[in-house]
Formats: C-alpha cells, structure tokens, sequence
C-alpha cells in the first residue's frame, strides 16, 4: 500500500514538474493561456485597491509566450503591458487612474482574441470540407495530377514537329520538291490533329441525367393511360409528375400514329430530332420538350399554369 502511494505521488510530482518546465519555457497550450489571462484579469483589477502589487505582477509576466492553437503556434509579446505596470507602479495617483482602464482593456482585448481560436479553427475545418465537396463533384472528376500517356505523346510528336520545322532551310537555292512533298505530309499530318483535336473537344459525354430509362416503349402504353394518370397526379398538385407523364402521353401519341419507329432508348432531344422544323408537330412539341426538361430534368419548380400549358400543347398534338 505504502508503495503505491508513493508511486501516486512520483506521478503527481513529475506532472507538476512537467507544467513547471513548460510554462519556464514561455510555452503553454491554448487553454492554460486563458487561465493565465483569467488570473492575470483578476490581478488587475485589484491594482486600484492594492497599487502595491503592480511590479509584483510585471515581474512574473514574461516578455514573450508561445501558444499552442489548433491551427499552430502563436507568439504572444508582452512588452506594452510590462511597460505599462511598470508605470503604474512607479506613478502618481492621478497616473494610476490613467493606466487602469487601459490595463483592463489590454487584458480583454487578449482574452477576446483567445475566444476567438476555437472558432477560427471551425471556420479553417468548415472551409476546407467546402473545398472537399466542390472537388469531388463531377466536372472535376476526370482532372488529373499527372498528364496521361496520350497527352505525353502528343506534346512529343508537336516538340519533334517543332524541332524539325525549326531545322529545315527555306532558302531558294535548296528548295526541291522533295521539300515541297514534306511540307505537305507535315501540312495535312496537322490538320488531321487539329481536326481531331477540335472533335474531342467538342464532344462531350452524355448526361446521363437527361437520359431516362424506360423498360418498355412510349407506345407500348396508351397516351390515352399516360394522360389520365398526368391528370390524377395533377388533382393531387403534383404538376412536375403531371407534366413528366404529360410528355410521354405526348410522345405516346407521336409513335401511335407512326411519326417513328418505338425504341425505348432513346432521349427528349432525340425524340425532337425524328421531327423536322417542316412537319406541323414541331412547334407543340419544341414547346413540350423544353417544358418537361425545365421541370423535370432542370429541377425547376412546378406550377399549375406549368401543367395547363403542357395540356394545349398535347390538344395540339391531337391528344384531346
């Protein structure tokens, strides 16, 4: 028993000894610095009452302390408020009025300021998720650190083009046609990458967003049955499913009458594209796919009037 209350009190002793050691090197963490400011706060505001005790507190303030934060080290000087104790105690009784409101205001200022490292540290963390979440959407998915092996390959073949350009005299005297014959290869080697160069950039995945997957075709289903069932979510207010089932009534009666053949892959601009600028359909359905892709696929919100307009464009398409 006797030992290890011995072995409590060597624990005791070193702890105490280790914060001894570490508040003599002039480094404390975050939360031992604002205990520090909380006594030294309490200090203070006793000067008015025991003036005595100003050199007393000066002394025992080093010049300069280093705070361990979340976010790093910060450096704390208290030279001004050495300076200014000193001051005090040394002053007359009209200085001394002088000096404690100042005192005071140095500490809360510092205080404030330690208040102020936790929340900073939430604002570092909160901005740095933001940062992780705008990176991880999906128009940055596909950039990459290093340069991929085509790149790496293209930029070769147009440093040895350079190069080669570079080193070819243009001068009258050597001009054969064998030169000439080069500069054609080179020429048309040229515009064959910038023309593929041009189609990739162009070309751009498709959404799979605007694609919806429909396991069996439009027609497959009457319009009639589409339409009725856009109606009744519409007597329920939910105009953007009326609306999305509104369009494949529409769609339903375009393939009925044969305007295309059925193929359940297909997409809204697709559908659109089977139809000319010339055929009499056209204008109702320009207008009813660009409602269904605002609503649908763009998210935007529904109303009533929404519905009623993808209605008289279905009555022009025949669907009454």
């Amino acid at each position: 028993m006797r030992r290890l209350d011995c072995n409590w009190l060597l624990c005791l002793l070193a702890f105490c000894l280790g914060n001894a050691v570490q508040a003599a090197s002039g480094q404390v963490s975050l939360e031992q610095y604002r205990s520090q400011l909380h006594e030294l706060s309490r200090k203070i505001e006793t000067l008015p009452t025991h003036p005595q005790d100003a050199a007393r507190i000066e002394t025992s303030i080093p010049e300069t302390l280093v705070v361990t934060t979340p976010s790093g080290e910060i450096t704390v000087k208290y030279h001004d408020l050495k300076n200014d104790l000193s001051a005090f105690a040394r002053g007359n009784e009209k200085k001394r009025e002088t000096l404690g409101p100042q005192l005071r205001n140095y500490i809360n200022t510092l205080e404030s300021q330690a208040a102020s490292f936790d929340q900073e540290h939430a604002d570092a963390a909160k901005a740095k998720q933001q940062l992780q979440s705008i990176l991880a959407r999906r128009e940055f998915r596909r950039v990459e650190e290093q340069p991929s092996l085509i790149n790496i390959i293209l930029s070769r073949i147009l440093a040895g083009l350079v190069r080669f350009f570079s080193r070819l005299p243009f001068g009258s005297s050597t001009f054969n046609w064998f030169q000439i014959l080069v500069y054609c290869l080179v020429g048309a080697a040229l515009i064959v990458l910038l023309l593929w160069t041009i189609r990739r950039l162009r070309s751009r995945p498709e959404n799979p967003a605007i694609r919806e997957i429909i396991p069996f075709a439009p027609s497959s289903r009457s319009w009639r049955t589409w339409l009725a069932e856009a109606r009744s979510l519409a007597q329920r207010e939910d105009w953007r499913g009326a609306i999305h089932l509104g369009y494949w009534a529409g769609i339903s009666f375009l393939e009925e009458h044969g305007s295309w053949r059925p193929n359940r892959a297909r997409t809204p601009r697709e559908y659109l594209s089977l139809s000319t600028s010339r055929s009499p359909n056209y204008p109702a359905l320009s207008s009813l796919t660009r409602k269904f892709e605002l609503v649908w696929y763009g998210s935007r919100e529904a109303r009533e009037s929404d519905f009623q307009e993808t209605l008289g464009q279905l009555e022009k398409l025949g669907c009454r």
